[in-house]
């Protein structure tokens, strides 16, 4: 009997420790400040801050709408003189489902073509495409690298396979990496892809894992790669990144959010997140004041 009740004060001290850990965490009601102008602003799962051009940020959507990137600037107005935009056409691509968009390196930008809400596609690609001018109508595909997830290992091989939908990539150290939606509400893992090449499947390497209390929707690097921002459809979590450290093991931070209903984009903008609906309207919020987890 003594064991019992031992065990059970156990776990109920194991649960306040966990409870206390995010218990002076409140929810933050974000406002739409702004709402991006068409044709930019249809189905929106992409964002990320140029650093070639000054205010200028590139949106596209995700499945369903034009292989086109669109320039906007931080208000969600659009960055063309041109009295009919229609944005920059990636050419040969097709939008299958981009689900997001990260700065490469030499003014390239990183289109991830791997949205999976099926778990069943067999044509999961990153492209390398160059950044183009704000008024350009269309821009080039410098490189599609097609990816498939490692195969598992042992006896659960036999039953599972893992075909992972993702909607989050970002660069770090010339390494592009890629965070997993996670729908399950487990662990979402976080995959590397270590010197890609055009002319085979490339397996990406998994290097880290975390619950994030949510589905992961987007995620984006500071410009001088020392914090990662992730979204998810109800918080936003911010990862001091310190080299020598795994990814998730530094300091973190956490935001529940609320008056959002499908976030899918973000981006860093000076002191600023910069978050986008999937219908266009714009939040944002300081990321220095999101409160430590």
């Amino acid at each position: 009997m003594k064991i019992i009740v031992w065990l059970i004060l156990l776990i109920l001290y194991s649960g306040l420790g966990v409870n206390a850990q995010s218990s002076d965490i409140t929810v933050k009601k974000l406002e739409a400040y702004k709402r991006i102008d068409q044709p930019a602003r249809d189905e929106v799962s992409g964002i990320v801050k140029s650093r070639k051009h000054e205010d200028t940020y590139w949106v596209h959507g995700d499945s369903g709408t034009k292989d086109h990137i669109y320039a906007i600037n931080s208000k969600g107005e659009i960055k063309s003189i041109k009295k009919k935009y229609e944005g920059a056409e990636i050419k040969g691509a097709k939008n299958k489902d981009w689900e997001d968009i990260a700065l490469g390196e030499d003014g390239t930008l990183i289109l991830a073509d791997f949205g999976n809400n099926c778990h069943c596609r067999d044509d999961l690609k990153i492209l390398i495409i160059e950044e183009p001018e704000p008024d350009d109508d269309e821009t080039d595909v410098l490189a599609e690298y097609r990816i498939k997830y490692p195969e598992r290992e042992g006896v659960l091989s036999l039953f599972i396979q893992d075909n992972h939908n993702a909607e989050a990539v970002f660069m770090r150290a010339g390494n592009i990496y890629i965070i997993t939606k996670n729908e399950s509400g487990g662990e979402a893992k976080l995959f590397r892809l270590d010197n890609p090449v055009e002319d085979e499947v490339n397996i990406p390497t998994e290097v880290s894992a975390f619950k994030f209390r949510g589905q992961v929707t987007a995620a984006d690097i500071s410009p001088d790669e020392s914090k990662l921002a992730v979204l998810t459809y109800r918080s936003i979590w911010l990862f001091d990144l310190v080299e020598g450290i795994p990814f998730f093991d530094g300091k973190k931070y956490w935001q529940p959010i609320q008056g959002v209903e499908q976030v899918e984009s973000i981006a860093f903008s000076g002191d600023d997140l910069i978050i986008a609906e999937e219908n266009g309207d714009l939040y944002r919020t300081k990321w220095a004041e999101i409160p430590e987890y």
